[in-house]
This record gives C-alpha cells, structure tokens and sequence, in this order.
C-alpha cells in the first residue's frame, strides 16, 4: 500500500496500471472524498482533471527536485496534456484558468504543435482554443505565459 498523501502539493510523475506516465502538481483525496465526490472509497491522487485512484497507479515518481530546462518536468508536456487538448475546449480552459501557471505553461507548450500549420495533429475547436488564448492574456499576468501566449497567438496570424 502507497502513502499517497505524502505527496499532495508535489510536483510527481505518476505511472498508471496501463504504463502511460501523467506529470503535474497533484492534490491528495482521501477515501471519504472519493466515496463523497466519485462513489468510491479510496484515496486518490488528482492533477488537474486527472484523478488517478491508488489501485490503478504502479509507480510514483517525485518531480520536486529535478531543474532543468522545463522546470520541474522532465519534457515540456506530456500525455496528460494531449488528453487534455482531445479533450475540447472545456478541459483546455479548466487548465488554462488555473492557478497552477507551471500546467498553464506546459499545457501551452501543447497547443503550441497542435497549432502549427505544418503539423498534422488535428485541433478540435481550433477557433474556441485562438479565443480563449485572446482571453487568457487578459487575465494572466505571469510574464512567461503572457510571452508564450503572444508567441503562439503570433505565429497564428492573429
């Protein structure tokens, strides 16, 4: 049996039953919350919309002490960025309104490729996702995601 809740507040590397590697800050829930919120009484792990109950996670890797070019993670987005972009335009402005500007930044980093004209990776709501770029310049004031924001949105023609 894991500690989970060692790891609320950190920055991990969560490794699920199926083998995919989910990177973020996550949040602990404890099995009432599960029981109360999802119907199942266990605790879990949650990075952003991602919740990832103990019996379904193989490995957990601490993040906390890495540094590198991205920061605590070790690439600039991950699989948890690419479900959230398939996902749609909810789950893309659920991320990019929060107030963790490190998902923000990677979840741009994302939207960065699926954008790109000469890149075969299909969008959906491609015109929602510009929109809600505009609008995220107007309430982020992180200067590495206003320049990141500006950088996409540029490259856009917009």
């Amino acid at each position: 049996m894991m500690n989970l809740k060692k790891y609320d507040g950190k920055c991990v590397r969560i490794i699920d039953s199926s083998g995919d590697a989910f990177d973020g800050i996550c949040r602990y829930n404890c099995a009432e919350y599960g029981e109360h919120e999802y119907g199942r009484a266990e605790e879990s792990l949650q990075i952003e919309n991602f919740l990832f109950f103990e019996r379904h996670i193989k490995d957990i890797q601490s993040l906390d002490e890495n540094t590198g070019p991205y920061g605590r993670f070790l690439d600039p987005y991950g699989k948890l960025e690419i479900l959230t972009v398939e996902d749609g335009i909810d789950s893309i402005e659920d991320v990019l309104f929060s107030e963790e500007n490190e998902h923000v930044m990677r979840l741009l980093c994302c939207l960065e490729e699926y954008l790109n004209p000469d890149l075969t990776l299909t969008l959906p709501d491609r015109e929602e996702v510009l929109a809600t770029l505009r609008k995220l310049l107007e309430v982020n004031t992180d200067p590495n995601i206003q320049d990141k924001t500006w950088h996409i949105l540029n490259g856009q023609g917009s």
